[in-house]
């Protein structure tokens, strides 16, 4: 369909950030085609590695770069995304492959490389594992850019020749792509293909940068050159607006705009219901230096701080001493608010405590969370004594995360307390009183909260992986993702038995920032919200404009439900009805 003058063509796809951008539509077809074949000479093999090793070190500068550029902007738990990238990179499997055939086929090294990790990734394709199946799209990822990295000339980002914002559409992006996209030049994005939970989608709200996914036929019913609207509330990219449609969304984003300002206005009053019933809304952190930033919007402490990024994230692990400083420089900068602090999270989808001889078939089945720390018992010592001196100087809690059973609480507070007399022993002061928490993401965990409840002062609920081990739903699979549900019943009724054990419990996954689901957590009865720093004014609002004894008549309701779009609907519903503008 062509982009005719005067001619206004509405697509529908799925928003996935919420935003609005207009511009000139830049139509972008990535992909990685297979390189020229041409046969090279034995004197030009050595100058052949060489180009090929110079790719290599010029994409381990750019993800390395992208990396930092997400954790500045929006954390590292999205940065994380490029550890595998990073890791792919220098894998010996495919780089030993490729010194066996490049002189068997004595061709030009992209080639032999492309064909290497091409037959890699078919591989990867057929396995069972469904994790494993959908790291595909990271490892031709890192191909292209290998390959533009040989080829500088190809090598410019997306749209970097844009004298102007422009509203790019793509068949699909991957995250190095987004993460790259220049704001001054890239107003929001379209894809043809992609879901609300994938690597893309994510990145794309961390960067507040307005995207629809899942359109359609788009590359083939887009032009370069028309004027677009990308409308990232209600999912439509819009070809060729008309003048009235055109004025709409301007004054629609200059009143979103505005409303959001507003709301960071009110970051004094407290997130309190109608009837007076207190939430804590904390912030999560992966960096001591983001809570000056997060204080401007209002955030009541630190519900979640990601500690293995900073343990992890340079390659070397800090000592007690360097742990120490690190954690208290965040508490006296949180004072007097409360700061809580996991403990290192490694494995699964995070980021490795060490490289594995072998890899683990399933990895979020495997070794990952506090298994990781109670096997490396010294290690884990030394991080529970910096977090235990932090506590002299601030309000300070702790929590374990991938708990699944009592034995485990038992064992990290029986090396809590030999901490506790190590340091009594040497003279230095902790808070006798500090808190202790575990993450309930477990099935297991959640059926056992009355018992876990006897041992611990609070529960935090991550309640992405909570639903992924629930429902058995790797959300990244595109096969299944549309299966993840927050609001599955059976992820509900373990919400509500771990909030029913009676001690303070929080949640601190996408769901707790999610508006359409505030009541029904609300009524479920949370006591805690923990949320990334630009929903902080969202979420207060939302929870000044419900009415506890309403939500908890809702969520009563919603626990009767047999489907996660009846619960899904009945929160939506109230959301919709108590805060209509967020929505508008």
């Amino acid at each position: 369909m062509s982009c005719k003058e005067g001619f206004e063509r509405r697509l529908k796809g799925m928003p996935v950030s919420p935003g609005i951008a207009m511009g000139v539509l830049r139509v972008e077809a990535r992909g990685c085609s297979s390189p020229i074949v041409r046969t090279i000479l034995p004197t030009e093999m050595e100058s052949e590695w060489a180009r090929f090793e110079s790719a290599l070190a010029r994409t381990e500068e750019e993800l390395s770069s992208l990396k930092a550029r997400v954790e500045h902007l929006s954390g590292a738990n999205e940065a994380a995304i490029f550890d595998a990238h990073l890791l792919f990179l220098r894998d010996k499997t495919i780089l030993n492959k490729l010194r066996k055939e490049f002189p068997k086929r004595m061709q030009n090294i992209d080639s032999v490389y492309y064909a290497v990790v091409q037959n890699f990734m078919e591989v990867m394709r057929h396995v069972d594992d469904p994790y494993l199946r959908s790291r595909v799209v990271d490892i031709g990822d890192v191909l292209q850019r290998v390959l533009k990295n040989m080829a500088p000339a190809q090598n410019a980002p997306l749209c970097g020749d844009c004298t102007e914002p422009c509203v790019l559409a793509a068949y699909d992006l991957t995250p190095s792509d987004t993460a790259d996209l220049d704001p001054r030049k890239v107003a929001g994005f379209v894809t043809e293909a992609g879901s609300a939970v994938s690597h893309t989608a994510i990145l794309a709200r961390s960067l507040g940068m307005p995207a629809v996914v899942a359109v359609p036929n788009l590359v083939i019913d887009s032009r370069v050159g028309c004027q677009a609207i990308l409308d990232g509330y209600n999912g439509y990219l819009i070809l060729n607006p008309t003048a009235e449609t055109l004025q709409h969304y301007r004054e629609l984003q200059a009143e979103k705009e505005r409303a959001y300002t507003a709301l960071i206005d009110m970051k004094d009053l407290p997130a309190e219901t109608t009837d007076g019933r207190r939430i804590r809304l904390a912030a999560n952190v992966e960096f001591a230096h983001e809570y000056t930033a997060i204080q401007r919007s209002g955030a009541e402490g630190v519900g979640l701080f990601r500690t293995e990024f900073f343990l992890l994230g340079d390659g070397s692990l800090p000592d007690e001493e360097a742990q120490y400083e690190h954690y208290r420089k965040l508490v006296e900068s949180c004072s007097p608010e409360e700061v809580i602090f996991r403990t290192l999270d490694s494995g699964g989808d995070k980021l490795p405590f060490e490289v594995l001889e072998e890899k683990e078939d399933n990895p979020f089945l495997g070794w990952r969370g506090i298994r990781v720390s109670l096997s490396r018992v010294e290690i884990f010592k030394e991080q529970l004594r910096a977090i235990l001196r932090a506590s002299a100087h601030g309000k300070v809690g702790v929590m374990f995360p991938m708990v699944s059973g009592i034995t485990e609480v038992k064992d990290v507070q029986a090396l809590l307390e030999d901490c506790r007399a190590e340091l009594r022993e040497r003279g230095q002061a902790y808070d006798e009183n500090m808190r202790v928490g575990i993450m309930i993401e477990v099935p297991s965990a959640a059926m056992m909260a009355d018992v876990l409840a006897r041992h611990v002062d609070f529960f935090s609920i991550g309640t992405n992986d909570l639903t992924q081990y629930t429902i058995a739903v790797d959300r990244v699979n595109f096969r299944v993702a549309s299966m993840f549900r927050p609001t599955h019943p059976g992820v509900v009724r373990l919400m509500r038995q771990t909030i029913s054990a009676g001690i303070p419990t929080a949640v601190c996954g996408e769901m707790g920032g999610d508006i359409n689901l505030v009541p029904l957590l609300v009524g479920l009865g949370v006591s805690e919200l923990s949320v990334g720093a630009h929903l902080l004014p969202v979420v207060r609002y939302a929870i000044r404009h419900l009415n506890y004894e309403e939500c908890r008549a809702m969520a009563e309701e919603a626990l009767q439900a047999e489907d996660s779009y009846t619960i899904r609907g009945l929160s939506v519903d109230m959301a919709h009805r108590c805060y209509p503008e967020l929505f508008n």
